[in-house]
């Protein structure tokens, strides 16, 4: 029987040291999900993380029933270990009243700033009815979500008035993959946050307010230094965003893009150590997933010595593009150009005709 235990305790102690040596790591089941939710020209998305979940912003007042069902019946979730709103503008705190009203929600974040609006107040109220107290995270802090974590990278500094800088910016990490969203923050918060000494640099970033040329610094750019970058707004919205200056920015930087208003919900998921993408290919317009729209998904595999490899398992020839009775672009959807006459083709009869992609509205391509 002693002979026995010591033979068990060596071989446990063996797999032990093989386990360390290799820098083995047991990750959930079903990885970690970022669901970057279609909610036109505003801001949420989901993160899913086993049996774990986290919103950072809610979209505006009238996305909530877009945004409940994704939650409830989609993810089929009734609980979230946090629930952040970067800072305090309708369009990414509208619905978050809503959403905790209806699901449970362990740790509320919001940046120390107010806003002297019926939605924030909104926000207030459902927080105190449900008997939860605002969490202002500092920069630097780390919190856990399941097996993976997040650091709070942002706001840096007092920004008065400037609500878009006060947005709370994170780095979330699973494995070796890594994810960065920085709310609206602009070119001062940006600033601040390279200051910090904080590792910026990131597989996928959450393209700040929604594209506008007034984020995205060439600095953070270099210094997050992303191959993915995803990009929340709608279709044909009054800012036109994203600005073209960002689009040429990121372009220039081999990142790939990955827009809402062109294709609907985007879903990243990661395993510890490849990036794969589901998108769904729609209109983009507000509270619409476009789930019945054909879908495309591509990997990314991060290999040990951190290069990059992608395979795409469908083609995007069948993309929904729009054209005019005698345009000679191609176009998405709510583009300004279609005004007159608004044909639905495939991407690959477009290009068949002969049409260029529109520079204003930068369809797929």
């Amino acid at each position: 029987m002693n002979t026995t235990r010591r033979w068990l305790t060596h071989l446990s102690a063996f797999f032990f040291v093989l386990f360390m040596a290799f820098g083995l790591t047991s990750y959930a089941d079903d990885g970690m999900k970022v669901h970057f939710l279609n909610v036109g020209q505003a801001d949420s998305t989901l993160i899913t993380c086993g049996d774990h979940a986290m919103l950072i912003d809610a979209g505006k007042n009238d996305d909530k029933e877009p945004i409940l069902n994704y939650i409830q019946n989609k993810a089929g979730l009734t609980h979230l270990d946090y629930m952040i709103g970067t800072h305090p503008h309708e369009d990414h705190i509208g619905s978050m009243d809503s959403v905790i009203e209806a699901v449970s929600v362990d740790t509320v974040m919001l940046p120390n700033v107010t806003a002297n609006t019926r939605t924030f107040q909104d926000v207030l109220t459902a927080i105190d009815e449900k008997g939860l107290s605002i969490t202002v995270p500092e920069v630097g802090e780390t919190y856990s979500l399941g097996d993976a974590s997040f650091t709070i990278l942002g706001p840096v500094s007092d920004y008065g008035d400037n609500l878009n800088d006060w947005s709370i910016a994170l780095k979330i990490t699973y494995g070796n993959t890594s994810f960065i969203f920085t709310g609206d923050a602009e070119a001062d918060a940006e600033a601040d946050m390279l200051g910090t000494g904080l590792d910026l640099s990131a597989d996928v970033y959450q393209v700040g307010h929604h594209g506008s040329r007034t984020s995205s610094s060439s600095a953070l750019l270099d210094a997050i230094s992303p191959r993915y970058a995803v990009i929340s707004c709608g279709a044909g919205n009054d800012y036109g965003h994203p600005h073209q200056e960002t689009l040429d920015a990121l372009s220039a930087r081999n990142i790939e893009v990955y827009r809402t208003d062109l294709l609907g919900t985007i879903v990243a998921a990661t395993d510890g150590n490849s990036i794969s993408f589901s998108t769904a290919f729609g209109s983009g317009s507000s509270g619409s997933s476009s789930e019945n729209q054909s879908s495309s998904s591509s990997t990314a595999v991060i290999s040990d010595d951190g290069q990059y490899s992608q395979d795409n398992s469908a083609s995007s020839s069948d993309v929904t593009v729009h054209i005019t009775k005698t345009g000679e672009k191609y176009h998405s959807a709510g583009c300004q150009y279609l005004k007159k006459s608004d044909i639905e083709v495939t991407l690959s009869e477009a290009k068949a005709r002969g049409l260029t992609p529109c520079s204003r509205c930068n369809p797929p391509q």
